[in-house]
Formats: structure tokens, sequence, C-alpha cells
């Protein structure tokens, strides 16, 4: 066969395929035709299952179809995940997840079953909780007194964090070596009781996620990239000398795999609009949460950043396969 003629045959059959792509788009009912199930990988009544119920709230109303959230908790966010991993790429199922599942999970666990980024479309960073360095009320009254401390006495410092590979253990890693000094680690379940400690004076330090009430701790800085505008007060600590010590607990949207660009480009900019609201910003704050948005490239980008800072922790402190 001449290639003159392999070149008409592939020419014509080009053209089939892409009548029949069009075809086929015509014949699909336009999207949402039905309504819409936002998997949330945590327990009601968290704070990202309370700003996935604000966002389906108005996704229903943008997209003129209901959209009806579903706690998935398990496995700390595991068993959302890989629900939705495994659903249609048709629009009609999304995931409410966070850093942790997302990113810092795959890398210390072994047995997870799902890609971060081959199973899902990234569609859009929902918002971040205030990671912060606190300490006993009695105890320092600043970062700089925390380190000298924690040099003068090697090893008798002590940072809790909220258990094993997350974000908030990451932080104090890095805080700690960054600083220099040698801690003792200890882990709880959760910021509320680390803070009740801290109250108590039963432990020096701890990296907590900030909400209403860790007042009772003292605050000493917040491991952002700038002053968080509800403690306008409390320094980075990029402020206090360690420019390297940031880290965000955040949450983000994401769909099966595959999902068509129009459908994922529609969800982005819907939630996108709803998270600029001045309203609804200044809601969130008031429980310590911070309102983000923009395009899906932010959250892959935030998500490769994570990956590439967070996995030299993760193996500086052999914490691969710890969970």
């Amino acid at each position: 066969m001449s290639r003159h003629r392999r070149r008409a045959i592939l020419a014509v059959l080009a053209g089939l395929f892409l009548a029949s792509e069009a075809a086929l788009a015509e014949a699909a009912p336009p999207w949402p035709a039905h309504a819409i199930t936002l998997v949330v990988a945590f327990s009601p009544g968290t704070a990202v299952d309370l700003a996935a119920r604000a966002i389906a709230q108005d996704l229903s109303s943008a997209l003129g179809q209901p959209v009806v959230v579903e706690n998935r908790p398990g496995g700390g966010g595991v068993v959302g995940s890989v629900t939705v991993a495994k659903a249609p790429s048709d629009g009609y199922t999304l995931l409410m997840t966070g850093i942790g599942p997302a990113v810092l999970r795959p890398l210390i666990d072994p047995g997870v079953t799902y890609d971060p980024v081959a199973d899902f479309t990234p569609i859009a960073l929902v918002g971040e909780a205030v990671n912060a360095l606190a300490a006993r009320p009695e105890g320092f009254a600043s970062v700089a007194d925390v380190v000298t401390h924690a040099k003068q006495n090697p090893g008798k410092l002590t940072i809790g964090h909220s258990g094993p590979g997350t974000m908030g253990h990451l932080i104090a890693l890095l805080f700690a070596a960054e600083a220099g000094i040698d801690a003792t680690f200890i882990g709880y379940p959760g910021s509320s009781p680390l803070v009740t400690d801290l109250a108590g004076g039963h432990i020096d330090t701890g990296m907590i996620v900030y909400a209403p009430g860790s007042e009772a701790a003292r605050i000493l800085a917040v491991a952002t990239q700038e002053r968080v505008d509800f403690l306008p007060g409390v320094p980075t600590l990029a402020e206090s000398g360690y420019p390297d010590v940031v880290g965000s607990t955040w949450n983000a949207i994401f769909a099966p795999a595959r999902l068509p660009g129009a459908i994922a480009a529609r969800l982005n900019a819907a939630i996108a609009a709803f998270l600029a609201q001045p309203e609804m910003r200044r809601r969130f704050a008031l429980s310590g949460y911070r309102l983000l948005g923009g395009p899906a490239a932010l959250l892959r980008d935030r998500m490769a950043d994570d990956r590439a800072k967070w996995s030299k922790v993760i193996a500086a402190a052999n914490l691969r396969g710890a969970r």
C-alpha cells in the first residue's frame, strides 16, 4: 500500500472517530441531569464536613440539581478516597478530603490502594486549618524562648502533636530539625486533648490546629506563609527565624480520574465563586478556617510541592510504614 493511500485511509478513520465522538456528545444528556454525591472522607461535625455542606448547598443552587453530602470516615480518610477512586468519571461523585489522604498517607503507608495523582481529577482547593506552635500558659513567651530552653536542656523539651504522620507531627519534626534541638515528641488523638494538657501545664509545647478555645494555651507562632487575619498579633515561624517551617492542613475537592474537562471547569468555577464571597470567608474565619479557592492548577501545584517537601521529613524520621 502506498504512503499516499495510507494517509488517505487514516484521514478517513480520524474523521469517522471525530464524528462519532460528536454524535455521542450530542446524545448525552446535559450535565448534571440528576443528583450529585459529595463524599466527605471525615466524620460529621468536623470543619471539613461543615465546609463541604456549605459548598454542597451552594452547588445545588448553581447547578440546578441536589448535591448530597455522604460522610465516609475511616482509615484517616482512606475509606472515602477509595470509594471515589472507584466511582464512574461522570461528574456525579465528588470527594472532599485533605492533605492527609491526598498526600501524606500514601507517602507513609505502602498499603494504600489508590494513587492520589493517577486516580483523581483535582477540582478545587477549598481551605485550610492553621497550624500553630503553642505553649503552656506559664511557660515560654516566644519561639526563641523554646529554642533556648531546648538547647540548654537537651531531650527534655516536650512537643505534642495530633498523631504520627499528621501535619502537626511533620511540622513539629521540621521545626526541631531546623532549630537544631533535641525534643521528646508526644502523640495525641487530635488537637483538643493536646490543648487541654498544654493549658494544664502537663506538656511544654505542642503543634496544634488552631480553633476557638486554643487560646487556653499560649499561641507562640503560626506555620503559615503570612500572618493570619484572625490572629494578627501572632508572628509566623518564618518571622521567628525558621522560613522553611510552613505547613498547611488543607482540604480540597476531587473527582474520579478522567473527568471530562468541561465538567471539571464548571465545578471549579462554581466552587471558586462561593469561596470568594467575603461573608463566607468571614464566617469560616470565626472557626479558625481560611477559605482558599482558585484554579485547579493551584491544587495540583500544592500537592506536588507538599509531596516533595514532606517526603523528605518522612524519610528523615523513618515514618514510612509507621501507620
